[in-house]
């Protein structure tokens, strides 16, 4: 997950009178003024506390104020290429773009169907359903996670969904020897060290299911790969999506809609 994306789910997910929410939206509405900053100048074009920053900047996963400012620097200095989902190949032509997005969804279809199979989907959908944990640490939202985690809830399953890197290593600390974890290392999410995460995912007996558009740098950890491919982000992520899709339908298929159901009324 790159800086942006942090602050972005950062914001998003903390209540209306956080100093956190204000923080992080300061930040972001000030990324132009943030490519030369130390941690006294974010407190003042905050109007925070250094205190208060440094916790941000831990709360956001990095080890220090320098790491945190490089990433800042760089997303705000190289903010196209951080945020770029596709190829600049429509040159501001509005039918041009929907032409091409087009063709990622059609891309999409390609890597769904070459990456999976039914006998797979069935394999994998009746390990989810041995597990008594399934957490997803993802650097993205994702409704199609949501209504798969309703799935799980509905068949018994504790189940997580995180998104930053602190809040997934307290995650995998309650994990355990039947706890299975979708972790995703699309496009930026390496640009930040998750080693430790892996380690104590691993260190705590649960299960890897690792899914992204790169090669990653954590696949010793990985029990199962699924969904690796190099396809360009917009395509993956749509892949990404069916996949999921896949799985939810064909796990309340086989474990919730065939459960007696007790009336009422």
């Amino acid at each position: 997950m790159n800086v942006l994306q942090s602050l972005t789910e950062l914001y998003n997910s903390q209540d209306q009178d956080s100093i956190f929410k204000e923080l992080s939206r300061r930040i972001l509405r000030n990324l132009d003024q943030m490519r030369r900053i130390t941690i006294y100048d974010v407190a003042e074009l905050t109007n925070s506390s250094r205190t208060t920053v440094w916790r941000l900047v831990q709360k956001l996963g990095y080890q220090s104020f320098s790491d945190f400012k490089f990433a800042l620097q760089s997303a705000s200095s190289q903010y196209v290429y951080y945020n770029r989902m596709m190829e600049r190949k429509s040159g501001g032509d509005p039918e041009a773009l929907l032409r091409e997005i087009q063709t990622q969804m059609k891309d999409s279809v390609k890597v769904f169907t070459e990456k999976i199979t039914g006998n797979e989907l069935e394999q994998w959908v009746d390990q989810v359903a041995e597990a008594g944990r399934v957490h997803f640490y993802l650097p993205f939202r994702s409704a199609m996670v949501y209504s798969f985690q309703q799935n799980l809830w509905m068949g018994g399953k504790d189940t997580e969904y995180c998104c930053l890197i602190p809040e997934m290593l307290e995650a995998a600390r309650s994990l355990n020897e039947s706890s299975l974890v979708l972790m995703s290392t699309i496009e930026f999410t390496e640009t930040m060290d998750m080693t430790e995460v892996f380690q104590t995912i691993r260190a705590r007996g649960g299960k890897i299911w690792l899914m992204g558009n790169a090669e990653s740098n954590y696949e010793q950890y990985a029990e199962r790969r699924i969904m690796m491919s190099d396809a360009n982000p917009a395509t993956w992520l749509l892949a990404f999506e069916s996949f999921i899709l896949a799985l939810s339908e064909r796990y309340r298929q086989k474990y919730i809609d065939k459960k007696p159901h007790s009336s009422h009324g």
